[in-house]
């Protein structure tokens, strides 16, 4: 993958995770078991992006050589990055 699209990419991901995890933070009408798995959550999904992180235009994580975005990153940028219809 592109380094620059890449960049682009992860800055939306991480945007997003990081304004769930404040949301989650604020812990909303004392839902405390509700944010707490919400926050364990955006921490797995940044642990799992983390070792996707693209080394030379390839996924550091997948054993693959191919130069496309890995499943990881096209699951999170279908996920994170899009809005909703209506949203």
């Amino acid at each position: 993958m592109d380094e620059m699209l890449f960049r682009v990419l992860a800055e939306s991901v991480g945007r997003y995770l990081e304004k769930v995890d404040r949301l989650a933070a604020r812990d909303l009408a004392g839902q405390r078991s509700l944010a707490g798995e919400t926050r364990r959550l955006v921490a797995a999904w940044r642990a799992v992006l983390e070792l996707h992180h693209p080394a030379d235009g390839r996924c550091a994580g997948c054993v693959r050589g191919r130069r496309r975005m890995c499943g990881v990153w096209r699951v999170a940028s279908a996920y994170f990055t899009r809005r909703p219809p209506g949203g």
